[in-house]
């Protein structure tokens, strides 16, 4: 999922957050410039952090072309694998 401005990195051209093979909650980000990867590392909790912000913000959502209800649908599918994990 490519990154809004507000979670773009300024070394190169393109961010994407993706979510890990692990937890869904975590992401790697991958930051491209042109068709080259420039950076890329992992971060847990990310990808929640990430669309809670879109959920709260639609016009992040418009940027990079989500609909907010498939954001709240991802972050329902988050939610309820954290309470499984956790409980």
């Amino acid at each position: 999922m490519r990154a809004c401005r507000h979670y773009e990195y300024d070394i190169g051209d393109e961010t994407d957050i993706v979510a890990s093979d692990g937890h869904p909650w975590n992401a790697w980000i991958t930051v491209f410039k042109g068709d080259k990867v420039v950076y890329s590392t992992f971060q847990a909790g990310l990808r929640w952090e990430y669309l809670s912000h879109l959920a709260q913000h639609p016009e992040c959502c418009k940027e990079i072309g989500i609909p907010l209800e498939e954001v709240k649908s991802l972050l329902k599918e988050i939610e309820a694998e954290w309470k499984r994990v956790t409980e």
